[in-house]
């Protein structure tokens, strides 16, 4: 279900969805959240971000049972206080896919996730300094599109599960390049996607080590996005030697 946050409309909608799910058993539930009726672009205005967040929290508070009944929430261009995703994951129990589209808590922010149940992740074009994954049991994919800080931009705590990840970021002059051996930590991906939006790499090619190994131990498919002019297979070497189940390398070039 997509709404914008026109007037009301959202909480009667909260209200409809909450009733159906008090007297109903719903299996999947989806809300697609919009803004503004243009908002396919990125909002980049700090009061505004907050306006429509002051906006979306409102019909949170307004409808917990339906989005404590929710499976799938897609939203975008929301500046948050500083517990509001906190409040929505912990409301939405049964939460299994999450959509951030330019989603933050002001500058310099760190978003915290622990749930349960959910099992995909998507972050694009939100202006955090780090993602911490704390406690995710279920999750088996994450996609991770656009970062501001290079320092451990993404902190990968309980994920046994996580089979897909997916990396796309710009890489500038002054970026410190990123080691995925350390990047991904103790995940063992089965699914890697790597992208680029500039003629720069931001991944450090490394020399064999029992980290590399433990993080490409089970890599079946690469698929590298983008790939800049310059860089062929001689670059994809570390990745080569280091995952010895690789069924599949796919490289798109930037030309």
């Amino acid at each position: 279900m997509t709404f914008h946050l026109v007037d009301d409309i959202p909480i009667s909608i909260g209200h409809a969805v909450g009733h159906a799910m008090a007297t109903h058993l719903v299996k999947n539930a989806k809300f697609c959240v919009r803004t503004r009726k243009d908002d396919d672009d990125e909002i980049d205005d700090d009061e505004e971000l907050v306006i429509w967040e002051r906006r979306f929290m409102l019909f949170f508070d307004a409808s917990p049972v339906a989005f404590g009944g929710l499976t799938s929430l897609n939203i975008g261009n929301l500046r948050f206080g500083e517990s509001d995703i906190s409040s929505i994951l912990t409301t939405c129990k049964r939460l299994k896919r999450m959509h951030l589209y330019n989603c933050d808590s002001g500058d310099h922010s760190t978003l915290q996730v622990e749930h349960a149940n959910l099992s995909e992740l998507c972050i694009v074009y939100c202006r955090l300094e780090q993602v911490k994954l704390n406690w995710l049991p279920q999750l088996t994919s994450i996609v991770f599109d656009g970062w501001i800080d290079f320092q451990d931009p993404l902190v990968l705590g309980h994920v046994p599960l996580l089979e897909s990840v997916s990396l796309t970021n710009v890489a500038l002059s002054y970026n410190k390049m990123v080691k995925l051996s350390r990047f991904l930590g103790s995940a063992s991906p089965r699914v890697l996607k790597l992208g680029f939006r500039s003629e720069m790499i931001w991944v450090q090619p490394e020399c064999p080590t029992q980290d590399l190994a433990s993080v490409f131990r089970q890599l079946r498919f690469v698929n590298l996005v983008k790939l800049p002019e310059g860089y062929d297979l001689t670059w994809t070497m570390f990745i080569l030697e280091a995952a010895p189940l690789l069924k599949e390398l796919y490289m798109n070039g930037n030309g």
